[in-house]
């Protein structure tokens, strides 16, 4: 047998290639690479730092206001795949928070986020105008709060969004090709919307 033909067959065999992880935290050390900084000016847009139970928490200070912070690795290109726990609180439910992938600045990227009234949104954001992509929902553990596990992923135009006990969504965009890949969080701050992420993975889309 050729040495060619046994490399097609040996590729065959072990199939797909599978996705590669480029971070994973559980938030246990604060020298992780993340941010670790309390806001000190509106212009921060909040705040996020290590917890001492091991989490990560981002709260907004600016009303209708996107705060997002970058993963400490980011893939080569906006092909992603994105997971981590997630415990919302959002008070009167207007706030929410999630993952983000193809983020160029706070005006451009995709958005998949759990809300305060139990609603999971697939988002693109462009030119600082929000549009829903895709829309469900996922099982609240009480008013005004999500606990769950999301999952989102960016390859090519397809979109795919899921969440512990929730919908699965999928849309397809081809404004967005690259940019970086992180956490989101969209409060008000009358509703005293806090977002604590876990277990969180970056891993290149095969």
């Amino acid at each position: 047998m050729q040495a060619t033909t046994l490399a097609i067959l040996l590729a065959l065999v072990a199939g797909p290639a599978a996705a590669a992880d480029l971070v994973r935290d559980d938030f246990s050390d604060p020298a992780s690479g993340w941010q670790n900084k309390a806001a000190t000016r509106s212009s921060d847009l909040g705040f996020a730092v290590y917890t001492d139970s091991g989490k990560y928490q981002m709260t907004p200070v600016s009303d209708d206001t996107f705060g997002f912070i970058a993963a400490p690795r980011q893939a080569a290109d906006g092909n992603v795949q994105i997971e981590a726990d997630l415990f919302l609180y959002a008070g009167i439910g207007a706030g929410a928070a999630g993952l983000a992938c193809r983020f160029k600045d706070h005006g451009n990227f995709y958005g998949f986020l759990a809300r305060g009234d139990a609603t999971l949104l697939i988002v693109k954001v462009k030119d600082g105008k929000p549009t829903p992509l895709a829309q469900g929902k996922v099982d609240s553990v009480m008013a005004g709060s999500v606990d769950t596990r999301l999952r989102a992923e960016c390859t090519g135009d397809r979109l795919r969004f899921t969440a512990r006990d929730g919908s699965r969504l999928e849309a397809r965009d081809t404004e967005l090709t690259t940019g970086r890949s992180g956490l989101l969080v969209l409060g008000e701050k009358m509703a005293g919307t806090s977002a604590s992420f876990d277990n969180f993975v970056l891993a290149t889309s095969p």
